[in-house]
């Protein structure tokens, strides 16, 4: 482990979670101003669209390319502080574009940017921070982008209605700048590695891109376009892709994607998991809205508020849970977790039958919990299990996992809820209850893959 100070040791801690805060802020804060962005810049909603689409894309497909540079070269460091500066200027330049195809163009760079910074962030924290507070380090990490996740909504809408949709990109700057300064400063530097003898996979980076964008670009395209021939070729070439590159990695001398970490029970069952658990949390994140603005007939502000419910469970147990997995295992949290969102889903399928609001109150709070006891466990069940060369690969794969995970969840809800409302229009209280009974089996699924995990080591 990298000798640090306690002083580095929580500012650590803080630029890791700031990496993934602002990854996972800028992943739904968009969403909210498409509409804003489509009327200023005089496009279709399919088109704007892409604003969000571009950077899912570029962020998906980089994520274990980074985490692989970082374990071939030793280093992480620069990598991350490499990615902020990147992400910094990107963002700016988000802000001041002034049509649409320069706007997506730097998303582009602005998602391979955070694909530096969040594949290095979980990398800092196990090779610079001692045993005992590692579990901590990681669940500040998984609290940072739970909280940003259900917040970007609700302040990209206060920005953009107040102020300008420019803004929800402007302010990355000021935490960028701040975020690069200390890092320079204050994280130690990287144990650089001699230069690997094995040529670098080439063909299987390219292998792995083609299988996660064409993954996530048909999950995008079918929720606005349906199932057109386009979208039904993408699910067809990827499992085909896939094959390839998992036959390619199992022979390279020195993959993208280590056949250790394919092979390991308690990595892939832990990361099937993880991704179920997140799956629920976004469905959830997407749908109540719908509910709460449409059935409920709650003003946006007031909707906000509610939705404020699930990150404020997940901030006050999240960091707690960090801690807490050093004493009782990793898995009996994450084993909760599953159990806690399977019942905040029952809770909001009864206040919906019984038009009772309380009841979905406590249903956020169960979710929020679970989301909290669940990720920052996960991460570190996940790294401890993967080989101390492969901890930047198992950093790429957490959060590709996790954002697999954000877009089936919008995919998985939104079909549910539209095919319980027969059409989707208008999400019915009818269709808000097939998409929760979807998300319990999900959770439920959750429980399932965790309790297959089996893990070896005790975090």
């Amino acid at each position: 482990m990298i000798q640090t100070s306690s002083l580095q040791q929580y500012f650590l801690m803080i630029l890791a979670s700031t990496a993934v805060f602002l990854d996972y802020l800028d992943t739904s804060i968009v969403s909210i101003a498409l509409p804003t962005i489509s009327a200023d810049l005089g496009i279709g909603s399919l088109t704007a669209s892409w604003v969000m689409t571009s950077y899912l894309l570029a962020l998906g497909s980089t994520l274990l390319l980074f985490g692989k540079l970082a374990d071939r070269t030793g280093r992480d460091r620069e990598i991350f502080i490499a990615g902020f500066v990147l992400f910094t200027v990107s963002s700016f330049l988000c802000g001041v574009s002034a049509n649409i195809e320069v706007l997506i163009g730097f998303r582009v760079i602005q998602g391979i940017a955070a694909g530096m910074m969040v594949s290095t962030a979980t990398m800092l924290i196990t090779t610079r921070l001692p045993s005992g507070i590692r579990g901590m380090g990681m669940g500040v990490i998984a609290t940072a982008g739970g909280i940003a996740l259900a917040l970007g909504p609700g302040l990209g809408g206060l920005v953009t209605e107040f102020i300008s949709w420019h803004w929800i990109f402007f302010i990355n700057v000021p935490i960028g700048v701040a975020a690069v300064i200390l890092a320079v400063f204050l994280i130690p530097g990287s144990e650089i590695h001699s230069v690997a003898k094995q040529p670098f996979d080439c063909f299987g980076a390219l292998l792995l891109a083609l299988t996660l964008v064409s993954l996530l670009m048909g999950l995008e395209l079918v929720l606005s376009d349906g199932w057109t021939l386009w979208v039904i070729v993408l699910f067809l070439i990827v499992p085909i892709f896939g094959y390839v590159f998992f036959r390619r990695e199992l022979r390279h001398p020195d993959p993208v994607l280590s056949a250790k970490l394919f092979l390991n029970r308690t990595v892939m069952w832990a990361s099937l998991s993880t991704l179920l658990v997140t799956l629920v949390y976004l469905g959830i994140v997407y749908l109540i809205p719908f509910y709460l603005t449409g059935s409920i007939q709650m003003s946006v502000a007031a909707a906000g508020l509610v939705m404020l419910l699930a990150p404020v469970s997940m901030a006050l147990i999240g960091i707690p849970a960090g801690a807490l997995s050093e004493k009782i295992g990793c898995m009996r949290l994450c084993n909760l977790a599953a159990v806690l969102m399977a019942g905040g889903l029952v809770f909001l399928v009864f206040s919906v039958v019984l038009s009772f609001l309380p009841l979905l109150f406590v249903g956020l709070l169960l979710l929020g919990l679970g989301m909290g006891l669940n990720e920052g466990p996960s991460m570190q069940r996940i790294t401890l299990h993967c080989p101390r060369e492969l901890q930047g690969s198992s950093g790429g794969l957490i959060f590709t996992v996790m954002n697999i995970g954000c877009i089936l969840g919008v995919a998985v809800f939104s079909a549910a809820a539209s095919l319980g409302s027969g059409g989707s229009d208008i999400y019915t209280d009818q269709g808000v209850i097939a998409a929760c009974i979807a998300g319990i089996i999900a959770a439920v699924c959750a429980y399932l893959s965790s309790r297959l995990a089996r893990d070896q080591i005790l975090c």
